[in-house]
Order: structure tokens, then sequence, then C-alpha cells
């Protein structure tokens, strides 16, 4: 995710899923992505407000940030106007699907999270 999110931003997300085959990204980097995650601890705020701005600002459907401040994954999906129009949290009880990648899997939050 070099230069997709425009010329005055460069985040660099933990992971992003992108589209397509590896080997498509052999002389480039990605320049979009269907699911982007950031793990925050120190960076939270950063990653809640400005990263999600960009990330929704791009497009980018899904937005993942695993919270370790509050032990929690916050899940931001459905972008409109540089804002995410739909934000969840999730506990370790919980589990999540990545609708549009892979709608089928069902992830424990509780694995997503570092043990304490």
């Amino acid at each position: 995710m070099s230069s997709g999110l425009g010329s005055d931003s460069e985040p660099q997300p933990d992971i992003a899923v992108v589209p397509g085959h590896f080997l498509d990204y052999l002389y480039a980097h990605p320049s979009t992505a269907i699911l982007i995650i950031e793990v925050a601890d120190s960076s939270l705020l950063h990653d809640q407000e400005r990263k999600a701005r960009l990330y929704a600002r791009e497009g980018i459907p899904e937005y993942w940030l695993l919270n370790l401040v509050d032990w929690c994954l916050e899940v931001y999906r459905e972008p409109k106007d540089g804002f995410y129009t739909s934000h969840t949290v999730l506990r370790a009880g919980d589990s999540v699907s990545p609708p549009l990648s892979r709608p089928e899997a069902s992830i424990p939050i509780a694995s997503l999270l570092p043990h304490k």
C-alpha cells in the first residue's frame, strides 16, 4: 500500500489483504486492499482517527483495528465520504467474518489477541 492512499500519506498497515495473486505485485505495490488490519497499543488514537479516515477516504471496504489497550477488535465497514458508517466492537468471546474476502470464515476474536 505504498502510493495508493495519495501523495500525503503512506500509512504502512500491519496487514493488508489485497485482491489478485502475488505475481500481480512483482513490479509494483498494491494500490488497494479489501481488508486492512492494524494492531495498536500506543498508536491507538492515531489508528482510530487518522488511519480510519485515510482508509475510508480511499474506499477500503473493511478496516480491523486490534485494540490491545481495551483488549478488543474494532471492525470498521461501509466507507462513505471519508468515514466508516459501521463500527462494531468485538470482545474475546465473539467472532468475526470478513464478509467481502471470506464470508464463510469465522475467526474467534480470542485467537487474535495475545495471551496475557
